[in-house]
């Protein structure tokens, strides 16, 4: 996944702590941030640097714009135009263009500003006053600012004003890239890029969602039947239909047999072929259960838990590593000693060794719960809500499925063993 790339531009003076905590925060997530007052930023000695900046720009997904009192050095002195608006316009201009996204953010003092000094204008308008004297009453320094008149102005141009009013008027269209974020702290700012930059989601965690997503697709790709073009299977059906069919019994000795539907056995066989080579080793999915990827922290609890769906990427982890080690040719060959081309005789029914038979069931149900896990994962790694599908139990027989859960420890057990272990101590 490509690293976002942000520039930031503002007066560096009074934003020098903000700048640096955004950078921070941005690199954080795994970004990339070019300001001017670091070292990571191009300084070509060739190159003026108004210019060095606005060809980094160029180079920027996101264009981070900071509004505050003051208006730091002139781009062209005569034309008033600064070196942060300058800046802007450059990025808008990619932006219209489609290159990048632009983030606009004001210091709540001067959007107040700029509200009382409208309010001042239509006062002033009502008096007997000249347009000079009033002009000068309107725009006269303050504390937060001591050229109003530019920074009224250059917020008018980011709000885009202007293109607004045309267009409701019905010459031409409304712009995009004027929304303006009024900020008070740090925070705030941090609110705003999450949502619009990361959806809510840091780069690396974005990063590993999309990698294990990749991974789940061709472990589902590898593990679907296709008998034809547009024909892909999931054996999980045909093995439902069989143990519909048939009853399991649990105590079967070395000798044991089972009669078995030869019209389903053929169909189960005709599917199993595709076992034949099927190894599935992730390399992502471990490294996820290892990190904090489905972790969220509770805060009423003051600790992490575990998301629906790590459960289930712990058991489609489990589920692929006992497919893989029970995925063998000795497993298989119970398919092929009873192949229609090694039988005999026409019969409905064949007679199975049940303890081959069992291995093989086994096996099945390991690859229907690897296909249906990873389909469900899938969907939420997409987008949808999790939701866990019902898969096969452990065992093909199932009582014996009821025995193992009894002697299973579980989670609850271990707490109070713990807690035991800890007021014995």
């Amino acid at each position: 996944m490509k690293r976002p790339k942000f520039f930031i531009s503002s007066t560096i003076y009074d934003f020098s702590d903000l700048r640096s905590a955004i950078k921070y925060f941005l690199e954080q997530q795994g970004c990339e941030v070019f300001a001017s007052e670091y070292n990571d930023f191009r300084k070509p000695l060739d190159v003026h640097s108004f210019q060095a900046c606005l060809d980094t720009i160029h180079r920027a997904d996101y264009f981070i714009l900071l509004v505050g009192a003051r208006i730091g050095g002139w781009y062209d002195k005569k034309n008033r135009i600064s070196i942060t608006q300058r800046e802007y316009r450059e990025a808008y201009d990619l932006h219209l263009r489609g290159h990048l996204k632009i983030l606009n953010f004001i210091r709540s003092d001067i959007w107040n500003l700029r509200a009382d000094r409208l309010e001042l204008e239509n006062y002033l308008k009502k008096l007997n006053i000249d347009a000079k004297t009033s002009h000068l009453i309107k725009n006269h320094p303050t504390k937060r600012a001591n050229d109003s008149e530019f920074i009224i102005n250059f917020v008018d141009e980011i709000s885009r004003n202007k293109e607004t009013n045309d267009a409701l008027n019905g010459k031409g269209q409304f712009p995009s890239g004027n929304w303006l974020h009024v900020f008070n702290s740090f925070r705030d700012i941090a609110d705003v890029l999450k949502p619009e930059v990361f959806d809510g989601v840091p780069i690396d965690e974005a990063i590993m969602r999309q990698l294990l997503l990749s991974e789940l697709r061709e472990v589902l790709r590898k593990s679907l039947v296709k008998f034809k073009k547009g024909a892909v299977y999931s054996p999980t059906i045909i093995i439902k239909n069989f143990y519909h069919e048939h009853k399991l019994e649990k105590n079967v000795s070395e000798e044991h047999y089972t009669k078995v539907n030869t019209k389903q056995w053929d169909i189960l066989g005709t599917f199993s072929i595709s076992l034949l080579g099927l190894k599935l080793n992730p390399l992502i999915l471990p490294q996820a259960l290892s990190s904090s990827v489905f972790l969220r922290f509770d805060s009423g609890k003051g600790s992490f838990e575990e998301e629906p769906v790590y459960y289930a990427l712990q058991l489609l982890n489990q589920e692929m590593k006992s497919l893989t080690e029970g995925n063998t040719s000795e497993t298989l060959a119970v398919v092929f000693e009873h192949s229609p081309i090694r039988r005999h005789d026409g019969g409905t029914k064949i007679k199975v060794k049940s303890i081959k038979l069992l291995k093989f069931l086994h096996l099945l149900q390991r690859w229907s719960n690897v296909i249906t896990l990873s389909n469900s994962i899938i969907q939420f790694l997409e987008g949808a809500t999790f939701v866990m599908p019902v898969i096969f139990e452990k065992s093909p027989i199932p009582s014996m499925n009821k025995e193992l859960a009894e002697e299973t420890v579980t989670q609850e057990e271990v707490s109070e063993f713990i807690k035991n272990n800890l007021l014995s101590g």
